[in-house]
């Protein structure tokens, strides 16, 4: 498998139980300001990495201004005001995004210098036969200069050379933001149920799922500054209802 698949989490971009729509987003994105909002403020400085605009839009497409914005409460429906949604156009610009930041790097310490480049149609193709599916460089070169629609086979292989999961190309912006921030929030809320519950003397907790267990070291640096902050040893008794 070519670099790129190794320097893309597969874990990134998690395809959605179901096809999520503007609602589901928009409640995501307010649960999530809540969460965060009710954090002290070192905990919320170790939330940042994760909440990092440049990192999301790398694992989902989605443009970095675009998320700020929708990170700092704008409306959906405003955003999508003349936005390109039909599926060619949206496969297209999506895999000209993975040629675009899946670069590649020098495999050897005599071009260690050289600056990483986009790769070449051919390489492009080869890679994604390497990955099962049948392509020509010539085809390659009219799905990305032409805007060609690639087959279900050409566009997963493509997919996988360039180390995302399938369906990267395909999904919506509210599907790629969905899986992406939806384990974040997960996350928040196992925290907030951790430090609740070793406030009040609770000293093992098991996880419920793989997806409780991602990104181990932002979740224990938020725990941690939860903790230190001593803002939860003044909580109800009442709301330890997670032992």
């Amino acid at each position: 498998m070519n670099d790129p698949a190794g320097e893309t989490a597969q874990s990134e971009l998690s395809p959605p139980q179901h096809q999520p729509h503007a609602g589901e987003l928009r409640a995501l994105l307010d649960e999530l300001r809540a969460l965060e909002e009710g954090l002290p403020l070192a905990a919320r400085e170790k939330l940042a990495p994760l909440l990092d605009a440049e990192k999301l839009s790398f694992a989902t497409g989605v443009a970095p201004e675009r998320i700020t914005a929708l990170l700092n409460g704008a409306q959906l429906d405003n955003w999508h005001a003349g936005a390109v949604d039909a599926a060619e156009g949206r496969q297209h610009s999506r895999l000209v995004f993975l040629r675009e930041t899946r670069l590649k790097r020098p495999m050897t310490r005599r071009l260690s210098g050289r600056t990483p480049r986009p790769y070449t149609f051919g390489e492009i193709a080869r890679g994604a036969e390497e990955e099962g599916a049948k392509i020509s460089k010539q085809t390659v070169h009219y799905i990305f200069t032409e805007g060609r629609k690639p087959s279900a086979e050409s566009l997963a292989g493509m997919e996988r050379f360039f180390g995302v999961l399938p369906g990267f190309c395909s999904y919506t912006e509210n599907e790629a933001l969905v899986a992406r921030l939806r384990p974040v929030v997960q996350q928040l809320r196992l925290l907030n149920r951790v430090a609740a519950a070793t406030a009040h003397g609770v000293t093992r907790i098991a996880a419920r799922s793989t997806e409780d267990l991602s990104n181990a070291d932002e979740r224990e640096s938020i725990l941690s500054a939860l903790l230190d902050t001593g803002v939860l040893d003044d909580l109800d008794p009442q709301r330890d209802d997670q032992r």
